[in-house]
C-alpha cells in the first residue's frame, strides 16, 4: 500500500512540474510584429480589430566598436518600435529594413567587415515600395522612421511624395524625424546634465540601450565595452553645451526668416552643424592635435565604459516618447 501511495505521489508531482514547464500559448492579440502574424490574423487586425496604422522602420548594418554587434541600429529600432506599436494601440510594426545609405566603415580591405551600405536612391526607392505595399494591405496611416542618420533624407522625400499621391484614397504617409534627431539630441542633452559622456559612435547612448534590450549577458554588447579603447570626441562638455545652444538658437532664427518669408542666410564657417562638433551625435571629426596620441581606429568615437541598463531604459524611454508624441501631433495636424 505504501510503494503505491508513494508510486503515486510521484507521478502526481511530476504531472505538477510537467505542467508548470509546460510552454505558453502565444497570444495573437498581443503581437505586433507583422512578420510573425499569418496574413489571416492581419486581415483580422486591420478589418476587424481597427489596426489600421503601420509603422515602417530603418536600421542599418555597420561597425559600432569591438563591443557592440553590427545590427545595433536595427535591434534597437525593432524594441523601440514595438513598445511604440503597443502604447499607440492600432498600430503595427514592418519587418525593420537593415540596410541604409552611408554605413559606417564600409570601405575596400578593410580590416573590420560587416557593414552594410545601400545607394540614396536604391533606399528611397525601396521606402516608396514598402509604403505602397502597406497602402495595398490596407493600412490608412503609414510612418516612417529610421535609427541611422544615413536615409532620413530620403524617407522624408518618399513619405512626403507618395502622402501626396495616396491622400486622396485616404491614405496617409508621414515622417517622423523625432524617432532619430530629436532623441539624439535628448540623450545627449541628459549625459550633459548628469555628467556623463555626450555622444560619439558606439558610445554610451548606444551601447546603454542595447544593454537595456538584451535578454543574455553579451547577447548585443560585449563584456569588453567596459575597457574598450576609444578616441574620445566632445571631450569639453561646455564647448559642446555652448554650440548645441548656438545651432538651435540659429536654426529657430531660420525658422522665423522663412515663415516670414525672409531670405535664410546660411551658417557661418566654424559653426558646426547636426553632425559636427556642436551636432547632436557629435560624430564628427574634431581639430586634430600633433601633440594627441595616434587616433584609435576601431569604429569607435566616444566612451562606452560607463554605460548601463538603468541609463538605456532612460534612453529608449526618451526615443519611445518623442516618437508617439511626434505621430500623434502630426495626425492631429492633418485631421484639422
Amino acid at each position: 500500500m505504501r510503494k503505491a501511495l508513494l508510486a503515486l505521489g510521484v507521478v502526481v508531482f511530476a504531472g505538477t512540474v510537467a505542467w508548470a514547464q509546460a510552454p505558453k500559448t502565444v497570444n495573437v492579440k498581443d503581437i505586433v510584429e507583422l512578420e510573425l502574424l499569418t496574413h489571416t490574423e492581419v486581415f483580422e487586425k486591420i478589418h476587424t480589430g481597427g489596426m489600421t496604422s503601420i509603422l515602417l522602420v530603418a536600421g542599418g548594418t555597420e561597425e559600432r566598436g569591438p563591443h557592440d554587434v553590427l545590427g545595433g541600429h536595427t535591434i534597437m529600432a525593432r524594441h523601440r518600435a514595438i513598445e511604440i506599436a503597443k502604447r499607440l494601440g492600432h498600430t503595427l510594426v514592418a519587418p525593420v529594413f537593415p540596410i541604409t545609405p552611408n554605413a559606417t566603415g564600409l570601405r575596400e580591405g578593410t580590416n573590420q567587415p560587416g557593414a552594410i551600405s545601400v545607394p540614396t536612391d536604391v533606399f528611397k526607392a525601396v521606402m516608396i515600395a514598402e509604403i505602397e505595399a502597406m497602402s495595398m494591405n490596407g493600412f490608412k496611416d503609414i510612418f516612417l522612421m529610421g535609427d541611422h542618420g544615413g536615409g532620413q533624407p530620403q524617407m522624408k522625400e518618399a513619405a512626403a511624395e507618395q502622402d501626396a499621391k495616396l491622400s486622396p484614397k485616404g491614405v496617409r504617409v508621414y515622417y517622423i524625424a523625432d524617432f532619430y534627431q530629436k532623441t539624439h539630441e535628448d540623450v545627449d542633452m541628459y549625459m550633459y546634465e548628469h555628467k556623463l559622456p555626450i555622444a560619439g559612435h558606439g558610445a554610451m547612448m548606444e551601447t546603454s540601450e542595447m544593454l537595456y534590450w538584451e535578454s543574455l549577458p553579451g547577447e548585443y554588447v560585449r563584456p569588453i565595452y567596459k575597457t574598450v579603447p576609444f578616441t574620445p570626441t566632445n571631450t569639453d562638455p561646455e564647448a559642446w553645451k555652448a554650440a548645441r545652444d548656438a545651432r538651435i538658437a540659429r536654426d529657430a532664427a531660420a525658422a522665423a526668416a522663412a515663415a516670414s518669408g525672409q531670405p535664410v542666410a546660411p551658417p557661418a564657417r566654424g559653426t558646426g552643424g547636426a553632425a559636427g562638433a556642436g551636432g547632436g551625435r557629435g560624430r564628427g571629426a574634431a581639430a586634430a592635435d600633433p601633440n594627441a596620441p595616434p587616433r584609435v581606429d576601431n569604429g569607435l568615437t566616444g566612451d562606452p565604459h560607463p554605460s548601463t541598463k538603468e541609463i538605456g531604459k532612460i534612453v529608449a524611454e526618451i526615443g519611445i516618447t518623442n516618437t508617439i508624441v511626434e505621430i500623434k501631433k502630426q495626425m492631429a495636424e492633418r485631421k484639422r
